[in-house]
């Protein structure tokens, strides 16, 4: 399909943004200068930065025309990275998640802790019909159990989509799941012991800390940097020296800090996994959640012998309460499948059917081609707010895809002390010491940017913004 005029427009405006020819700040051409110039008509100018103001680049002053957004992502300094410790340590999440309390409640509460996307964001219809379409089935089949490894035909459309980045995934190899986490769990149980060594990358999402901890391993902990992602030689050096079991790796907009890692990254790493003989667990829910290009690669791509194992889910990008993810296991298949059936035996078969219909209808396509729109302006949005209003000094990541900002603050303030204060004036957001096995980023944060956009939500994070600078200038007394 040919691109519209405008966004060809558009894009061409961006780009000299980008290439620093239109400066923050700057005053844009005016319309009818442009139309007279260009030869392009006033509408498809005002479509144009219609375009740009919506995705965070320019914005509209009254009576005085467009101008470049007086921020420049690449100005923000990204968050520091911790220093290597190739050590193992027991992990203790649990305990204090439980001790934090992450949300209040309430219609003037908003919380950035939410990892979910608002519903107001989800084809809330198609989900709707095809729930009504998959009840109609007068078989009856959805009544009944799945096998343990999942709906056949909903595993066969999960082999095709692999396609998009080279997985070429076998649909015998795919075990449907209750949500990603369970992938992650079944495919631990299938490749280690009680007292293990895995490695993981930090900062790592805590839900990923409490499974290591439930299944009684160890973990070392290798750095990830926002920008470039984790360490491959680090990675290597771990394995070698610690005599490590599996990897836990996010491959593309990790949770919380947006790393992803490069493609010969990806090489390295299922190199590393196929020569070592250690498998590589890739937890990859948010690639689908791209910003730019397209759908970036995996792991799993480069995998030549089934060493990795591929996890994902429908959680983050289309219908979260229905708990349908899955994995794609290679040479463990078996086993994950059987941890699977001990579990719970199998997910629900009427979810999978109505998964499988959001996928064949084309829905999900559309979808996430607007929720994506939504979710890069919405960056941009976060990103602009909290430049102007936290403390001066603040890091933030610069993300390319997914759902979460990781902010450093400049003043080492505990951030999981700081919280319940927080709550008590109707903001949350979830403090960096969760997402460490060693209680480290205490004076960091995620912020989730999934809800929808709105006056409430931009109140909230000024309010969040002036806590902290509150709890910075009390802090220097």
């Amino acid at each position: 399909m040919k691109e519209p005029l405008y966004i060809t427009f558009a894009n061409r405006i961006a780009k000299m943004i980008e290439e620093g020819t239109f400066k923050p700040g700057d005053k844009l051409p005016s319309i009818r200068g442009l139309h007279q110039k260009k030869g392009l008509s006033v509408g498809t100018i005002l479509q144009s930065f219609n375009y740009l103001l919506d995705k965070g680049l320019i914005i509209s002053k009254e009576k005085s025309g467009y101008f470049v957004q007086d921020i420049s992502m690449k100005k923000i300094p990204a968050p520091k990275v911790m220093p290597v410790s190739l050590s193992a340590k027991t992990v203790h999440t649990d305990s204090l998640l439980q001790k934090l309390p992450l949300d209040g409640t309430g219609k003037k509460f908003t919380s950035f802790t939410n990892a979910l996307p608002d519903n107001r964001l989800l084809p809330f219809n198609s989900i709707k019909r095809f729930i009504q379409q998959t009840s109609r089935d007068s078989s009856g089949s959805y009544l009944g159990l799945e096998s343990r490894y999942g709906n056949k035909d909903l595993r066969e459309e999960i082999a095709r989509r692999s396609l998009q980045w080279r997985g070429f995934v076998h649909a015998d190899e795919v075990v449907i799941t209750n949500g990603a986490a369970e992938a992650i769990l079944c495919c631990l149980k299938a490749v280690t012991q009680p007292g293990d060594t895995i490695l993981v990358q930090t900062p790592c999402f805590f839900g990923i800390l409490q499974i290591i901890e439930f299944l009684g391993l160890k973990v070392v902990a290798i750095p990830s940097d926002p920008i470039a992602g984790i360490s491959v030689p680090d990675v290597k050096k771990a394995c070698k020296k610690l005599a490590v079991k599996a990897c836990v790796l996010v491959s593309n907009f990790n949770n919380p800090d947006g790393a992803s890692i490069s493609t010969e990254g990806k090489k390295e790493l299922a190199s590393i996994a196929n020569t070592m003989h250690i498998p590589i667990i890739e937890d990859d829910l948010y690639a689908e959640l791209f910003f730019k290009g397209g759908r970036p690669d995996t792991i799993k791509t480069y995998d030549s012998d089934g060493w990795v194992m591929y996890c994902s889910s429908f959680t983050k990008t289309l219908a979260p309460g229905f708990r349908v993810g899955w994995c794609a296991a290679g040479r463990f298949t078996y086993d994950v499948a059987r941890n699977k059936s001990v579990l719970n035996h199998s997910t629900s078969n009427f979810n999978q059917q109505v998964i499988l219909q959001l996928l064949r209808s084309g829905m999900a396509e559309r979808h996430l081609l607007k929720f994506r729109f939504e979710m890069q302006k919405n960056l941009n949005r976060y990103t602009f707010i909290i430049h102007q209003h936290f403390p001066d000094g603040t890091k933030i990541s610069q993300p390319n895809g997914g759902l979460y900002l990781w902010i450093e603050l400049p003043i080492k303030l505990n951030t999981s002390s700081l919280l319940p204060k927080a709550i008590e004036q109707g903001v949350s957001y979830a403090p960096g010491e969760i997402f460490s096995p060693k209680g480290e980023y205490q004076h960091y944060i995620r912020i989730s940017f999934s809800s929808l956009w709105e006056r409430k939500v931009e109140n909230a994070l000024i309010t969040l913004g002036r806590f902290f600078r509150n709890a910075a200038a009390e802090s220097e007394n």
